[in-house]
């Protein structure tokens, strides 16, 4: 399962480009859901110490920077693309929030950050999978204190395989052997295909112990594209579904049915 070459000015490129519409996103239904559970589960684990200073790493327009510079915590937001860095300080500055997040932009695969700077490392929405997932991972864990907590997400294997499997049933079953590890997905061409045990033990050989893993996009990616593209949907009906999608996020067996794997681990 070697790595394959990825080309970071490829990803900067893409990101740039989408950057000026790229917070319209996070309105659709599918988004709203996926944001609701993960802020509902990220709340559980990021410190208790306010004073805390956290890592977003690849943390682009600020989705997750700005709730937790909210409640107090300082942040530093890096990204490699210069055009979501533009589009975060415009959010951040609109919240009043330019004392509380820093902005770099910054390779997540060779942060300029010095070893054990940061209590809390948060990586979401996809860089671990986007970019060379063993060096990120290093990185990583390499800038978070000993003893901290680092929340990452990454594309789950199976749920790709088979929305393959009517137009390329041999590809699909590829995938699910592991023979294929990487897919296009969300404007990438090569993401990261990833099991509930292939993370686990991606972090781990990075000295991460996974203390809890989340399945993210379960109920969502059942239903039609229309609903999960929506922006205009009923309050009740998005409630329900949320709810059901937060329920299903923490049952283990459906780990491997979710189009998100969620990882919390502790150095």
């Amino acid at each position: 399962m070697g790595e394959k070459n990825k080309s970071n000015e490829s990803i900067k490129t893409l990101f740039d480009t989408i950057s000026p519409y790229f917070d319209e996103w996070a309105e659709v239904f599918q988004e709203k859901v996926y944001g609701y559970v993960t802020w509902e589960h990220l709340k559980k684990h990021i410190p208790k110490d306010r004073n805390s200073l956290i890592l977003d790493a690849g943390g682009g327009t600020g989705r997750w920077a700005i709730p937790l510079a909210k409640m107090g915590y300082n942040v530093m937001l890096c990204d490699i693309s210069e055009g979501m860095l533009k589009q975060a300080k415009k959010n951040i500055d609109k919240e009043k929030l330019s004392e509380k997040i820093a902005l770099k932009k910054e390779d997540v695969t060779k942060l300029s950050f010095p070893d054990e700077m940061f209590d809390f490392v948060l990586c979401e929405d996809g860089p671990v999978s986007i970019a060379d997932s063993q060096k990120v991972v290093r990185e990583l864990g390499r800038v978070l204190k000993k003893d901290g907590k680092m929340w990452a997400c990454v594309v789950g294997r199976y749920p790709l395989a088979l929305v393959r499997a009517e137009k390329s049933s041999e590809k699909a079953l590829k995938i699910i052997k592991g023979e294929i590890n990487y897919v296009r997905y969300k404007g990438v061409d090569s993401n990261r295909v990833f099991s509930p045990k292939e993370v686990q033990n991606l972090f781990q050989e990075n000295d991460i112990e996974v203390i809890k893993m989340y399945g993210n996009r379960i109920v969502t990616a059942v239903l039609s594209k229309e609903i999960q593209r929506t922006m205009d949907f009923d309050d009740k009906f998005f409630s329900e579904i949320r709810e059901l999608e937060y329920q299903l996020s923490e049952e283990p067996s459906l780990l491997g049915m979710a189009k998100y794997l969620q990882i919390v681990g502790r150095k």
